[in-house]
């Protein structure tokens, strides 16, 4: 099962008739999301949320062909190493690196077994070239956790 809390909002998402089935027959294994998944909270909903990561809100994109959605979130920069390291242990992200304009992780997909969702999570910020031990400089961080609903 994708998530948790997702077993409460299904029967308000409705997915294209045929849907599951594809999802059951190739889906699962390729590490999709279930197509009727509602755009949530996804760290949240896995158990996961660092109480310090303020969910924003999530995005879908139902027009693109892969429909991705994306959960936002917020981290203070006093708390953004807490947070860096938290989920580079829970999710093996790769530790943020300064590049140009600002800190960045790069793209990570983590998935939790065969046939575990995958989630690609990322996190960074837009910033003036302040060491780590300087982000609490930085008003926030941002991270992103999505998933996909089609293949390619």
């Amino acid at each position: 099962m994708l998530l948790p809390l997702a077993a409460i909002a299904h029967s308000e998402v409705k997915a294209p008739p045929g849907a599951m089935a594809e999802w059951e027959a190739h889906g699962r294994a390729e590490g999709l999301a279930r197509p009727d998944t509602p755009c949530q909270d996804f760290l949240a909903a896995l158990g996961r949320k660092p109480d310090s990561l303020h969910y924003l809100g999530c995005d879908k994109d139902d027009d693109s062909y892969l429909k991705p959605m994306t959960a936002r979130y917020a981290v203070s920069g006093a708390a953004a190493a807490e947070v860096e390291a938290y989920l580079r242990q829970r999710f093996d992200m790769p530790a943020l690196v300064y590049v140009c304009c600002g800190w960045g992780s790069e793209p990570h997909a983590w998935r939790e077994g065969p046939d575990g969702v995958r989630y690609d999570i990322g996190m960074g910020v837009e910033s003036p070239s302040f060491p780590r031990e300087h982000w609490d400089r930085i008003p926030s961080f941002g991270v992103t956790v999505g998933v996909l609903r089609q293949s390619p």
